[in-house]
């Protein structure tokens, strides 16, 4: 079995702020060491509006994988805290070239907005987070596997929406891409993020097999106990104060993967991807052989794609 976490592991550091107001005064003050002047200069940094304060405190309320983190768990970050936008930017792009990947900092396709990061000191401190997840993340997977898939670019912004709906990644198959967007992203479980990254990809990965995001996959399918239904969509999990709660059912990862069978095979990846969720996956596989059954398809997937796992 392939194991993540064997390759490259997240950084473990003390976090006992688990609640959004603490967490809020933590990533505040964080932003603001991102963007001290230097003593001598004799200017004070600007203290964050009330609009952002609103907004932290908004995001950190709407977000799904809260009742479910580990908020220990944090990212190193790729530059020090005076990095500039474009400082990171070539940081990105020098380190996904070593996966035969490209960034892309627009997006342009139909039904996605999103904005480019400015040199703003909270652009420079979303971006900074931003890559310390997404980075490490991509560099986890056996090399060749994005060349397999047809994967070539990463996009990487902020402000995403698709359809209106904000949203933190979405697969673009037709522009060989994954999009990673930071929409207030310090305010989030930040191993969450993590698993939003290889959730993407799956489904990245699944239109490439299928020519299709919602195929019923009857391999899949053939899993389920006898009766199991499906939602709507994963799309009508938003905006209801949804919490993707591990586990709800035999044969389920999670509350999110009930909402459709794409959902249901992405949720499942996410969660065999991701070391801080991984331990929790296993447990669980130990008494649900569907569940069990499950991850090892995937596996099987992802051993025909690499040939590492």
């Amino acid at each position: 079995m392939y194991n993540g976490a064997q390759r490259l592991r997240p950084v473990f550091m003390p976090a006992k702020d688990s609640m959004p107001a603490c967490r809020l005064l933590s990533f505040l003050a964080a932003l603001l060491s991102a963007v001290l002047l230097s003593a001598c200069a004799g200017v004070s940094p600007p203290a964050p509006s009330a609009a952002y304060a609103q907004a932290f405190e908004r995001a950190a309320g709407q977000d799904s994988m809260r009742s479910e983190c580990d908020w220990n768990v944090r990212y190193a970050p790729v530059a020090p805290a005076d990095a500039s936008v474009a400082q990171l930017q070539a940081i990105a792009t020098a380190r996904l070239a070593a996966l035969q990947l490209a960034p892309a900092w627009t997006l342009s396709m139909p039904g996605g907005e999103a904005h480019a990061f400015t040199d703003s000191a909270q652009d420079r401190a979303g971006l900074q987070l931003l890559l310390s997840i997404v980075l490490p993340t991509m560099e986890r997977y056996p090399a060749g596997v994005f060349a397999r898939t047809g994967l070539r670019h990463v996009v990487l912004v902020k402000d995403l929406s698709v359809d209106g709906q904000r949203r933190l990644a979405m697969p673009a198959p037709d522009i060989d891409s994954v999009v990673y967007a930071d929409n207030m992203l310090a305010a989030l479980c930040p191993s969450g993020m993590e698993l939003r990254v290889h959730h993407e990809y799956y489904h990245f990965i699944e239109y490439r097999l299928f020519n299709d995001f919602y195929y019923r996959d009857p391999a899949w399918l053939a899993l389920n106990p006898s009766g199991t239904t499906y939602g709507q969509g994963g799309a009508t999990a938003y905006g209801k104060g949804f919490q993707n709660l591990g586990h709800p059912q035999p044969g389920l990862v999670s509350l999110y993967a009930a909402y459709g069978p794409e959902e249901d095979k992405a949720e499942v990846f996410g969660w065999m991807m991701t070391p801080a969720y991984a331990l929790r996956l296993e447990q669980w596989t130990a008494f649900d052989p569907v569940l069990l059954a499950k991850r090892q398809l995937l596996m099987e997937v992802m051993g025909t794609l690499s040939g590492s796992y």
